[in-house]
């Protein structure tokens, strides 16, 4: 029997509640770590890992209080792999605003996402629960791993799928993840990283990076930021990889030499032109389109009640490959 639910807070007050908590954390003695502390919650776009953290926890009456802390942390790790990653990337631009990087400069940033892992460990600490413990440092050995793999294979072209796979499992799917694992935690589950919630996240995460993938190519307005951006970054994703499967050797010579190229109008024209004659939009939305199916199917198999019904109202705007 579940527990009787409480009042459910809607979505933009989870993301209130879990902005005010990441502030409370993320407690800076100087002047730059506090402005990188109110650029991380300005940034923090939708939330969707303490979204889904919350509703899933509130489909089985967990308390508000902890699902909420551990959203924030989520979060708190989420941030410190972005401002990692810019720098990294060399990007100057995420969601149409100014990196971390390109306002701190790169040094600042590295350091000022050290302080956030620090600053989000030591609150978890001070929560007592070593089971929560473990899932977040498995999850930021998992982030780093990943990059490191990611790096290892730009520009890469016999890349396999099944590497793709890894990184995407890593970088991406690991915090969705650890979110169903922590619920797994809360409802007393020993085996939590193997738990039907914790699987629930994986597949979620997977879908989540395979989706963003697709829009990368072939609807990059969706995701606010400039199309190919993959592709010009060295990363071969799915779009990519069923192109390399289809094109001729002259013709992946071509793919090659564009990667040697700045991005500019001609040599995104060129990879579009091959995506298009070799009909790659609408082989990767099928598969997006079963992916979506079988995650959203999961989703609805979770206890019937208002937490449910609110997660996947949410999710299905969030998470819609077409645009309304």
């Amino acid at each position: 029997m579940l527990k009787k639910q409480g009042r459910l807070l809607s979505p933009s007050l989870v993301i209130h509640k879990t902005n005010n908590t990441i502030t409370k954390i993320l407690k800076g003695d100087i002047k730059i770590l506090r402005k990188i502390a109110a650029y991380v919650v300005e940034s923090g776009g939708k939330r969707v890992r303490p979204l889904f953290l919350y509703y899933l926890g509130k489909s089985f009456a967990l308390p508000d209080k902890t699902l909420i802390e551990w959203g924030a942390l989520l979060e708190i790790v989420h941030a410190a792999s972005l401002l990692h990653d810019d720098v990294i990337d060399g990007a100057e631009e995420r969601r149409a605003k100014p990196t971390g990087a390109k306002l701190f400069g790169n040094k600042q940033i590295i350091l000022g996402g050290d302080h956030l892992l620090a600053s989000g460990l030591k609150y978890l600490n001070g929560m007592g629960n070593s089971h929560a413990m473990e899932i977040f440092t498995d999850a930021i050995q998992s982030l780093t791993t990943a990059e490191l793999l990611q790096m290892q294979e730009l520009y890469n072209a016999r890349a396999t799928r099944a590497t793709h796979a890894s990184i995407v499992d890593g970088k991406t799917a690991v915090l969705f993840r650890a979110a169903g694992a922590l619920v797994a935690v809360l409802r007393g589950e020993t085996d939590y990283f193997a738990s039907e919630t914790a699987c629930l996240g994986l597949s979620l995460g997977r879908f989540f990076q395979e989706r963003d993938d697709y829009l990368d190519y072939f609807d990059a307005e969706r995701l606010q930021k400039k199309g190919l951006q993959d592709f010009f970054n060295g990363s071969v994703t799915p779009p990519l990889f069923t192109l390399f499967e289809r094109v001729t050797e002259r013709e992946k010579k071509e793919i090659l030499s564009a990667w040697r190229l700045m991005q500019n109008h001609e040599t995104e024209a060129v990879i579009l032109n091959l995506m298009a004659r070799y009909s790659v939009r609408d082989h990767v939305l099928a598969g997006l389109t079963l992916s979506q199916e079988t995650v959203f199917a999961q989703l609805e198999s979770l206890p019937q009640g208002a937490p449910r019904d609110r997660m996947l109202l949410e999710f299905k705007k969030i998470l819609a490959v077409h645009s309304t």
